[in-house]
């Protein structure tokens, strides 16, 4: 089904870039051959991945605790010389936020004339251009929202600290 998918988009990609443009550019080409060759590559050796698949075993018990929405864990948020600022429960998963539900870029006729579609960058989910916020952010479970641009660790538990904490919020 992913094959068929795959097989499709590609399809309907390649005959858009063909015959929606005039005149396309050597780059335009060469990007479009890249694409096409990504999309028909074998991302691993099939007989590795079925003989050790301990990565993937990983990345599979990653993605099944960062979909649950009820999972906590303890974050300690680190100074730049990697002492403990503050510590937090969160509820759920950590997430960039850089994060955004809408894509990155979207196609538009430059010309007006529905021959020269390109590729240009979208408003993000605020509905405005340029770099989004940098860091991470994540909810406790008394649902505050804490965003934060530095290091952190994250844990399934909580860790014993050995140094003093400069920064301590009052939950009220």
């Amino acid at each position: 089904m992913k094959t068929t998918l795959k097989t499709i988009t590609a399809a309907a990609l390649a005959l858009v870039l063909l015959t929606g443009c005039t005149g396309a550019t050597e780059d335009q080409k060469k990007k479009r051959e890249n694409f096409e060759a990504a999309q028909t590559a074998v991302p691993f050796p099939e007989d590795v991945v079925t003989k050790n698949p301990t990565e993937r075993m990983n990345v599979r018990e990653k993605l099944i605790r960062d979909s649950d929405p009820n999972r906590l864990s303890y974050i300690y948020l680190l100074s730049v010389d990697g002492k403990v600022v503050a510590h937090f429960v969160a509820k759920g998963k950590v997430s960039s936020a850089d994060s955004q539900l809408l894509p990155d870029y979207e196609y538009r006729d430059l010309c007006g004339t529905s021959s020269c579609w390109n590729v240009v960058n979208a408003a993000g989910d605020d509905a405005t251009y340029g770099n989004r916020e940098p860091g991470i952010f994540f909810f406790t479970p008394e649902g505050m929202l804490v965003t934060y641009t530095g290091d952190y660790l994250q844990f399934d538990r909580p860790m014993k600290i050995n140094t003093p904490i400069s920064l301590v919020a009052e939950v009220k």
